[in-house]
């Protein structure tokens, strides 16, 4: 990767530069150096040596090259090891510690790595006892105190650019975790893009407060230490700590979901902190509504706020700089088609599930992990979003199964929550699909709070912002919405709490 690179240039020409700083540590990029030598020592000494090879069933996918899984709290911990673990050859597979813990288990059976190195003791006691797994477990400060007295290693090298170097996994929160791999060259494509487009110019400082085992969080570290600059991270959003580090370290850009940026505008405005040092807000892995856009622009009117799409699998699709984040511009040498389900194109304006051709796409998933392709061999890619195209530009429209029939009209869920989050005391919401013996199904909206519109003034409201499809049949209040462990609802047990009676009709 270029990252590796990076380090070592930069650790030479301006080595106290801050390359990363979080949960009350830095390294300058010399130290950073160190440390990564350091990784690369303990790895080799656990495993045999620079030639230590795969084991296992995943030997042939990963070309024989060693996978090193790493699971831990810490933000700063995580990006010292991809950092360390990418110099050198073996295969960095970065598990997140909310996983339940028996999702992780059987992650690491179906991958097979050589090494885990994790801060969750129950875990390493489950992976002792994990008799259908032969590698080796060992606790982060353990593994931190044998790599200070390993036999010194060469320390990190720049590798071939078509060698295998990370292994990344879907959501692993509710279903088991999808594996896929990915080469250095394919995110080299991705940095590239986030220099043209993504404002990643050379030596900038960076926060990224979200966790690094998200896609988002560890893309950025790529990014940021690829472009010789510097990354703020944090283990536990902390939006008063978030603002407090961009006035004080005079951070210029900004990689998180749109809620966060919310919460550190407001946390600055509490503690008359000043934000006007950022000059580039990236935002994704979550709707970029209106309201949010205009909270920030009026709060740091200099900077400029920037949303994309992406998928894992796939790299960079689309950004936005206006509206709620679903018209999207492709990235440059991205090609996009929306097919119907017979697989042939559909015309604008029409939903269906959107493919991508780019370079960056990888072919499948790791065979242990899921038999899925996401590549045809046609070159055309898809994780299954829905979208249409209007005029070049794709129209997000959410996953499979954020789409519902209703009267024969396909209706975008997510779209009805983003225009129904713009009503007053509706913000946190989620549009469900309900078994209806006419229509096949009804649309309903389900609102987390104690103080809800009448119903009446919500279709008002949405009969202005809505097509008459989208608008819902039935309004619920709830308590509060099921969510997964990162904070995204979950709109199948949304389902369920409606169909046994827990949530208040309107």
């Amino acid at each position: 990767m270029p990252f590796t690179r990076a380090i070592l240039e930069t650790s030479a020409s301006d080595p106290d530069r801050v390359a990363l700083s979080g949960d009350g540590e830095t390294y300058s990029y010399r130290e950073l150096h160190a440390a990564c030598t350091l990784i690369r020592s303990g790895v080799e000494d656990i495993l045999g040596g620079q030639d230590a090879v795969a084991r296992g069933h995943t030997a042939d996918e990963t070309g024989g090259i060693p996978i090193v899984a790493i699971s831990m709290s810490r933000a700063v911990d995580v990006a010292r090891f991809v950092c360390g673990l990418n110099g050198f050859r073996v295969i960095v597979a970065v598990l997140d510690p909310l996983w339940p813990e028996a999702h992780r288990s059987e992650t690491i059976r179906r991958v097979d790595p050589a090494l885990v190195i994790t801060d969750d003791a129950s875990f390493e006691e489950s992976l002792r006892a994990l008799d259908s797994w032969s590698g080796i477990v060992t606790s982060r400060a353990a593994f931190d105190t044998r790599a200070a007295s390993a036999p010194p290693s060469a320390g990190p090298e720049v590798r071939p650019r078509d060698e295998l170097f990370l292994l990344l996994f879907t959501s692993g929160t509710t279903d088991m975790p999808k594996g896929f791999l990915r080469s250095r060259a394919s995110w080299d494509h991705n940095v590239e893009v986030s220099r043209r487009s993504l404002g990643a110019d050379e030596g900038l400082a960076t926060i990224a407060p979200g966790p690094v085992s998200y896609s988002l969080t560890l893309y950025a570290l790529v990014e940021v230490i690829a472009t010789a600059g510097s990354l703020y991270v944090q283990s536990g959003f902390d939006a008063i700590a978030a603002a407090d580090t961009i006035a004080r370290e005079s951070v210029q850009r900004f990689v998180g979901v749109p809620s966060m940026l919310v919460a550190v505008v407001r946390a600055a405005r509490r503690r008359n902190l000043p934000l006007d040092s950022l000059t580039t807000v990236i935002t994704g892995g979550a709707n970029q509504s209106q309201q949010i856009r205009d909270e920030f622009e009026a709060a740091v009117p200099r900077s400029k706020l920037r949303s994309y799409y992406g998928a894992s699998e796939i790299g960079f699709i689309g950004y936005s700089d206006s509206g709620d984040g679903t018209l999207l511009t492709p990235f440059d040498g991205v090609e996009a088609q929306v097919r119907g389900d017979d697989g042939s194109p559909l015309p604008d304006g029409e939903i269906g599930t959107l493919f991508i051709r780019v370079e960056s796409a990888v072919g499948g998933y790791v065979s242990s992990t899921s038999t899925e392709r996401i590549t045809g061999n046609d070159g055309w890619s898809t994780v299954n979003d829905q979208a249409s195209l209007n005029d070049g530009r794709i129209v997000l429209a959410g996953r499979a199964g954020d789409i519902a029939v209703s009267g024969g009209h396909k209706v975008s869920l997510p779209q009805v929550e983003r225009a129904l989050s713009t009503v007053p005391g509706c913000e946190v919401c989620c549009a469900i699909a309900l078994a209806d013996a006419a229509l096949g199904s009804v649309i309903a909206a389900v609102i987390e709070g104690d103080e809800v519109p009448a119903k009446s003034a919500i279709q008002h409201e949405l009969r202005q912002k809505l097509a008459p499809q989208f608008v819902p049949h039935r309004y619920y209040r709830a308590d509060r919405l099921p969510r997964t462990a990162g904070g995204k609802v979950r709109r199948v047990e949304v389902v369920d709490l409606v169909d046994a009676g827990q949530a208040e009709r309107l």
